[in-house]
């Protein structure tokens, strides 16, 4: 599923509330650099599909692909974490990043803010990999293969 060169991609990122939208080489990479550092905290969203997202405040608008990944980013304290959700991967449907290196001082991320759900410490990624793993899967639409991974928790 490589979309590198394909002008018919967009990459949808959602960054908190607010939505932003990325087509050329360029408005992806400054994409990236939001979701990962404009913040010092960030709950994301990123979807790469061959149109833009949408949805409507009275919920008859829902388009979204079947997969994503969430992205918490805490940019002051150079950590991160991702999730990868696809229903139908045969690599797994859920996964969250993990770091071999994590130690006891490794800090738990917080995943969703409205559900105090919170990734585990082995989660949690310097940012310099989160931004590889977000540029990555902003190419290829794909799993990124950056990153290890683990399972994830449905949130």
């Amino acid at each position: 599923m490589n979309h590198s060169g394909d002008a018919g991609i967009v990459v949808t990122g959602i960054l908190g509330r607010e939505w932003r939208y990325a087509r050329t080489p360029d408005e992806i990479r400054d994409l990236v650099e939001a979701i990962v550092s404009e913040k010092p905290r960030q709950f994301s969203q990123v979807y790469v599909w061959d149109r833009p997202c949408r949805q409507s405040k009275d919920g008859t608008i829902n388009e979204f692909p079947d997969h994503r990944l969430r992205v918490t980013t805490y940019s002051q304290d150079g950590w991160g974490a991702v999730n990868w959700m696809h229903p139908g991967a045969p690599d797994g449907a859920l996964a969250d990043s993990r770091n071999p290196d994590a130690t006891e001082d490794t800090p738990p991320l917080l995943s969703d803010p409205e559900g105090d759900l919170w990734f585990p410490a082995s989660a949690s990624l310097p940012l310099e990999k989160v931004r590889e793993a977000v540029a990555e899967y902003c190419r290829t639409g794909a799993r990124p293969t950056c990153v290890q991974w683990q399972p994830g928790e449905w949130s």
